[in-house]
């Protein structure tokens, strides 16, 4: 095999682009509940427990970004979805998404976006602008939930996202361009010698944050409203796909982090997130930042399912002469 080679010749494996993602088990598992045989049905013939499918934690490290997706200590079934990949000497990329629980079957809908999003954003022939490729990843997850069958007089599947775009280093030092819809999160986890504070990179579309924008209500009182958590854009039928974008060039080291509000609900505060995650991050690595900002949330109580992406980011640094 030569350094230009896509494939390996042996195996198959691709050789360009490393990826990780969301993935059900082959094939059906035996009952949680009740021990009923494995099968094909949705729910437990036995005792009617909706089956577990193998994605009630998913964990996905690839050294220079991870991502954990835990289905929570309530929720019957993980209803997010991570997917997270890099390309040989190019961007990384990572999208984690959050299902609606009030539609049918929002798993699929997260997997699809999550899996066509870092499709489009790993695309090796794509040599659009960062914003463009990102706008293009969204529109694509986009159709591919919409295309989602549902029963009659059902919901159809229906998801929140957020997905990263990061470049570099570079001569200008690393490029991260973020997208998203709803109100799954970005933060940017400033390491204490960076110079910058960290902080939340996304605005959610939620009645609540659009409220609190147009300065109708203050931000406790918007919390603590009952509409708090109705979401103002989603992927899906009749939602508003139309993603904000944002770029950031850091100043200095630090983390990117990804998450749904199974994190954020509990620990929304970029200071706190920063303090807990980058000490981790320095001694352990990604996955095991990732892991400890999940376990936050669950010994918070874990009411959600709960999708955290780590990206350790680092400026250029000088050659040495």
């Amino acid at each position: 095999m030569g350094p230009e080679d896509r494939f390996c010749e042996a195996c198959g494996t691709d050789l360009l682009r490393r990826t990780g993602s969301t993935a059900p088990a082959a094939s059906p598992v035996a009952c949680a509940g009740c021990g009923e045989p494995a099968s094909e049905d949705e729910y437990c013939q036995g005792c009617g427990l909706r089956r577990r499918d193998g994605t009630e934690r998913v964990e996905l490290d690839l050294e220079v970004l991870a991502g954990v997706s835990d289905r929570g200590l309530v929720h019957a079934r993980n209803e997010d979805a991570v997917a997270v990949g890099r390309l040989r000497d190019g961007p990384t990329a990572a999208v984690v998404c959050d299902g609606v629980s009030s539609v049918h079957r929002p798993e699929l809908a997260s997997r699809a976006a999550a899996d066509t999003a870092l499709e489009a954003l790993l695309a090796c022939d794509d040599t659009r602008p960062a914003a463009e490729r990102v706008r293009a990843a969204v529109a694509a997850a986009a159709a591919a939930v919409a295309g989602l069958p549902a029963p009659p007089g059902a919901e159809p599947p229906s998801c929140t996202l957020v997905c990263a775009l990061v470049h570099g280093p570079e001569s200008d030092g690393p490029e991260i361009t973020i997208g998203w819809v709803g109100d799954s999160r970005a933060y940017w986890l400033a390491a204490t010698q960076a110079g910058e504070p960290a902080r939340l990179l996304t605005r959610d579309h939620a009645w609540a944050g659009e409220k609190v924008a147009r300065g109708e209500l203050d931000p406790a009182e918007a919390a603590h409203h009952p509409l708090a958590h109705a979401i103002t854009r989603w992927l899906g039928a009749d939602g508003e796909p139309e993603p904000d974008l944002v770029t950031l060039r850091p100043a200095g080291p630090g983390a990117l982090l990804l998450c749904s509000d199974g994190l954020w609900n509990y620990l929304p505060d970029a200071a706190d997130l920063a303090a807990l995650a980058l000490p981790v991050l320095d001694g352990a690595g990604p996955l095991a930042a990732a892991t400890a900002l999940t376990a936050v949330a669950l010994d918070a109580g874990g009411r959600d399912n709960i999708t955290v992406v780590v990206v350790p980011v680092r400026p250029r640094t000088e050659r040495s002469s």
